[in-house]
């Protein structure tokens, strides 16, 4: 996990790069502290991110179709415009988390997991 959070830190076009490089890596982030992060557009495709802890962290047109985000911490999140199909948000917390023109088909939650999330589209 060390690797890919200091792949990170270089930002959202340096990891989307080496994703492009990379499509056969398996990504595990589960309980990554990733809180208040800039991740705008980042490619987090099928990545696991269970439990991870991204309060108020920026994930506006993020791809994060088919991740695994349960149990994780997006209080406060900037989700606009992010790709959420087929991803599980099962346990997740999005209270006040943005979800304005978010895609959220084929998603797997419930009435409880959205509850208190910003602009929750129509599904």
């Amino acid at each position: 996990m060390k690797e890919f959070l200091k792949r990170l830190g270089f930002g959202s076009a340096a990891w989307n790069a080496w994703r492009r490089e990379h499509p056969e890596t398996v990504i595990v982030l589960d309980h990554a502290e990733l809180n208040g992060m800039i991740l705008t557009g980042i490619d987090f495709r099928s990545v696991s991110l269970r439990g991870a802890s991204m309060h108020a962290t920026n994930l506006m047109n993020a791809d994060l179709r088919g991740a695994d985000l349960s149990g994780a911490n997006l209080t406060e999140a900037d989700l606009i415009g992010a790709k959420l199909e087929g991803a599980i948000l099962s346990g997740a917390r999005l209270e006040e988390a943005d979800l304005l023109g978010a895609s959220l088909g084929g998603a797997q939650y419930s009435a409880d997991d959205l509850a208190g999330a910003l602009h929750v589209p129509n599904t």
